[in-house]
């Protein structure tokens, strides 16, 4: 015989009955249940804001100002570049532009250390106290440029200490790399050969 789990009314019209567990049926039971899934559903929404997590921006690096122009004058055509030999040191004439775009690096270098509105104009290199020199790279892109030198700089508090080291590789830009008592201590030991000897100016005089 089957056991129907059939509903049925009480004679009195009362509380509906089940077969076989004689307990009244709640009739709240949906509502109950209801209330409970909202609830859950509600508590699931707030659980995943509160560990979602927070949208912040990438931050940007600011942009670099390109140096300027005169920081780059053409190079003259390389007496090795048919039989190179890297690593071996020439030395170098010194020409107008040459002097005035290691000028322009000084100020430029000095610009970014905070000296504000400072050129080439401001920075003069005296005749007899720059030494200019080359080292021999695999290819001209990596043939580097270096000079050393007293500079006397006009418009800033105070003058930055001599001797100047600057650094050019291929065609790129002049960059002041060095300063002060020890700065020649940086420089290929080759182009002291080119130069007979170490620059005196290298003790800062």
């Amino acid at each position: 015989m089957l056991d129907v789990d059939a509903q049925r009314l009480s004679p009195a019209g009362g509380r509906a009955y089940r077969r076989g567990g004689g307990r009244p049926a709640d009739p709240r039971r949906p509502l109950i249940i209801a209330g409970a899934f909202a609830a859950a559903i509600v508590l699931g929404v707030a659980i995943g804001l509160a560990t979602a997590p927070a949208d912040t921006p990438t931050p940007r690096t600011a942009p670099t100002a390109a140096p300027p122009a005169e920081l780059q004058p053409p190079l003259e055509p390389s007496a090795w570049e048919g039989s190179r030999q890297p690593g071996t040191a020439h030395q170098m004439r010194v020409r107008p532009v040459d002097r005035r775009a290691l000028g322009a690096s000084l100020a430029y270098a000095l610009q970014e250390a905070g000296a504000a509105g400072l050129t080439a104009d401001n920075v003069v290199i005296p005749q007899g106290k720059l030494f200019y020199g080359a080292v021999e790279g695999v290819d001209s892109a990596a043939d580097e440029y270096w000079a050393v030198g007293l500079a006397q700089v006009t418009g800033v508090t105070a003058a930055p200490p001599n001797p100047q080291v600057w650094k050019r590789v291929g065609n790129g830009p002049w960059k002041r790399i060095a300063q002060g008592a020890r700065a020649c201590d940086g420089l290929p030991t080759g182009l002291f050969t080119a130069w007979q000897g170490r620059p005196p100016l290298c003790s800062g005089a």
